[in-house]
């Protein structure tokens, strides 16, 4: 083990642990691949926080040392790009229900739909508020009339077929009884 992992494993043993409590002297820390999973795991959440908190200040940063030139550029950036979006948004919102009316077997008139509805406050397409509009669009299972001589209903008034020999279905068809 390095330097580096024994401090990043130091450092992840707070003081509200429970084996300063005591309370972990009663029950004994677990062992096996389950306890080493579970180590790594909080060292993983533990590296993204870190990450997270990094990338922040490093964006602060950032923020902090632009001139006032390039703030406006970075704006007019954002401008433009909401600005596209807006343009663009009622094409997704389309193209989203009609995605997902498909994969749901439903045909949805687009048409006269409000498709500002279905746009999220980004100004994409807002996937759940389209599959609840697919959802109240879905056509009903439909009843079909139980046929006489198909699943349940297979009796019927003539003689019933015991066998698929070729022989035996003339046979039958002709009248005849097996022979």
């Amino acid at each position: 083990m390095t330097a580096e992992m024994e401090t990043t494993m130091d450092e992840t043993k707070s003081p509200d642990a429970p084996e300063a409590s005591g309370v972990a002297a009663e029950t004994p820390p677990p062992t096996g691949p389950e306890a080493e999973l579970e180590k790594w795991k909080a060292l993983s959440r533990q590296n993204e926080q870190r990450w997270e908190a990094a990338s922040r200040e490093l964006e602060e940063l950032r923020t902090e040392r632009m001139t006032d030139q390039e703030k406006a550029l970075v704006q007019a950036r954002d401008d433009a790009r909401r600005e596209a979006l807006s343009e663009l948004a009622s094409s997704l919102a389309e193209a989203e229900i009609r995605a997902q009316a498909a994969t749901a077997g439903v045909t949805v008139q687009t048409d006269y739909l409000d498709l500002a509805r279905f746009l999220g406050e980004d100004g994409r397409p807002d996937s759940e508020t389209v599959a609840a509009y697919i959802a109240r669009q879905a056509p009903a299972k439909p009843e079909f009339p139980k046929l006489r001589g198909a699943g349940y209903y297979r009796g019927g008034s003539g003689p019933a077929v015991t066998s698929m020999d070729p022989n035996e279905l003339a046979d039958l068809i002709a009248g005849k009884s097996f022979i």
